[in-house]
């Protein structure tokens, strides 16, 4: 059965979150700057602005959630979203409580992009995370977002994160049901995931060719889950460069995403 994708091309900016010219410096944040950024993109006519996460990485980068909370006050108009935050790393309740805070303050404009990582093992050895258990605790975390945000009274009893009973949040999240999860990945199992707990798809780094199979794979993970009505969304991460020519750029682009 194939998925209901919103045919519409919309292009949207992952924020920049360091300086790419070694002469530049350290990246200091300031506010005035993201400001600016935000203005840029709303301007610029662009669809959406995401943000992406990691606790420890190579280059400076600043919690997603809070960046985009500035953002939603700059701009009435963009979509929001994370590409992609990992949830493994945090528990989930407070997470649920942060995220439906920022579904209202962008008045129902956030996409939430989860997934996994990895890449970066130290991240998860300092959350006193297991590795090789990010996949279930994903799936597990999913499944207590979409119940607390509906501001019912939620119960869990669950492999990683305990047991709670009766706990209610207030206020549910803006959108009916809460945010939208899209979920991030190219393994088999990250598509399984997407097609059976998902609204949509963050791809990464892939080929077009890759990209058709991913989607067939979630489709079927999907039927097999009897959602396979549901919509769903799907967006592709690109790196891009600027520069004076196209080798100036590969070598730039390079050098930086060796540092990955």
């Amino acid at each position: 059965m194939a998925l209901k994708l919103d045919s519409k091309l919309r292009i949207g900016v992952i924020t920049i979150h360091r300086r790419t010219e070694p002469a530049a410096g350290p990246w200091q944040p300031s506010i005035d700057e993201m400001h600016e950024l935000v203005e840029l993109v709303d301007r610029s006519g662009y669809d959406s602005l995401w943000c992406g996460d990691h606790i420890s990485f190579p280059a400076a980068i600043l919690d997603p959630l809070l960046q985009l909370a500035q953002a939603a006050v700059v701009s009435r108009r963009l979509m929001l979203g994370t590409s992609v935050y990992l949830l493994p790393l945090r528990h989930p309740v407070p997470v649920a409580k942060q995220v439906a805070t920022l579904d209202h303050l962008s008045e129902g404009r956030f996409i939430f992009g989860v997934g996994v990582g990895g890449e970066f093992a130290r991240e998860y050895e300092a959350c006193g995370v297991p590795i090789n258990e990010r996949g279930p605790r994903l799936t597990e975390a999913i499944g207590i977002l979409r119940k607390l945000w509906t501001g019912q009274p939620t119960s869990h009893e669950g492999r990683y994160y305990g047991a709670f009973h009766d706990v209610p949040m207030q206020p549910p999240a803006r959108q009916a049901g809460g945010p939208p999860i899209w979920c991030g990945g190219r393994s088999d199992g990250a598509l399984r995931r997407a097609g059976r707990l998902a609204d949509g798809w963050i791809a990464y780094a892939i080929t077009p060719e890759m990209f058709k199979t991913g989607l067939e794979k979630i489709a079927q993970a999907a039927s097999e889950a009897g959602r396979g009505d549901a919509a769903f969304g799907t967006g592709h991460l690109l790196f891009t460069r600027l520069d004076d020519t196209y080798e100036k750029a590969l070598d730039a682009a390079t050098a930086t995403l060796s540092q990955r």
